[in-house]
């Protein structure tokens, strides 16, 4: 069997994590070549579930992740890495096709990045390298989602200024940037990644990237709040998609949760019309009910 990936090893010395990290994310390099491309990718949205999704999909037999974390950020901030150190942090083919005689299906082999959503570039990375590659989102409501955000920037030191100044401010410290990504390959826009908390919502331009490069039927569009009222068939879903029998069983905890207030009158009221305009074209591009909060 396939060794599984270990989802944190937090506990461990910073020197000493860092050290499994490189050692995980480069020793595959040796006999890349034998190794398989993912044929799935869990492409965002920030703070909307992917880690929990991606975890509950690991529970299943015939899925499998990165060495180490849900994401090897080789489409963002690794792109100057090779192919075959991309390869390396994935199984090995010949050990997948076993399994795939065994249990007459592929397995599914994926990664999976929040900012692989928004990036104007990566769905054409993705589609570069992996064609025929399986495409997951998780969409959450965009001002909620703004918020939520907002405060995990402040507890990682990325952020200091308050909820408001910061989505006051995001166009200034947005302008440009994306013309910069898209002008320079190797170009990592921190405020692109950090500080885009109302953009970030607006997700018909980031959607249609997609459903550009790969079409339709190789993306998933699932709902974060029903990710979490509704974990077992949400998954369901995710398993059709890919091809796989569905998963019995299974607990389903919620990850990266933080308590915090909703969204008040007054914000939805200064910051809900940036995603009016996103919001109307999701409905007709998603089938009706696909989003909660549309």
């Amino acid at each position: 069997m396939i060794g599984r990936k270990a989802l944190g090893k937090r506990s461990l010395p910073e020197p000493l994590r860092n050290s499994y990290v490189w050692l995980n994310r480069n020793v595959g390099r040796l006999d890349a070549g034998s190794r398989s491309l993912p044929n799935f990718v869990v492409a965002g949205t920030q703070r909307g579930g992917t880690t929990s999704l991606f975890i509950y999909l690991l529970a299943h037999d015939l899925v499998f992740g990165p060495r180490r974390a849900k994401g090897v950020h080789y489409f963002d901030t690794n792109f100057h890495q090779s192919d075959d150190w991309y390869r390396g942090n994935f199984p090995k083919t010949a050990q997948l096709e076993a399994l795939a005689a065994e249990h007459g299906v592929m397995p599914a082999v994926g990664e999976g990045a929040p900012y692989y959503l928004f990036s104007p570039v990566i769905p054409d990375r993705i589609h570069a390298a992996m064609p025929e590659c399986r495409v997951l989102t998780v969409l959450r409501e965009p001002l909620d989602r703004a918020m939520s955000h907002h405060n995990h920037e402040v507890k990682r030191g990325f952020e200091d200024l308050s909820l408001t100044d910061a989505f006051d401010a995001e166009d200034s410290r947005l302008a440009g940037e994306e013309e910069k990504i898209l002008a320079d390959p190797a170009y990592v826009s921190k405020p692109h990644i950090h500080h885009a908390y109302l953009r970030r919502g607006q997700y018909a331009d980031q959607l249609e990237r997609y459903f550009d490069r790969f079409g339709r039927d190789q993306v998933l569009v699932l709902d974060s709040a029903a990710l979490k009222s509704d974990p077992e068939g949400t998954v369901r879903k995710a398993t059709d998609f890919l091809g796989l029998a569905p998963m019995s069983g299974v607990d389903y905890p919620l990850y990266n949760q933080r308590v915090r207030d909703p969204v008040s009158p007054e914000l939805r009221e200064r910051y809900g019309q940036h995603f009016e305009d996103s919001n109307a074209r999701l409905r007709t591009m998603l089938p009706e009910g696909t989003l909660s909060w549309l």
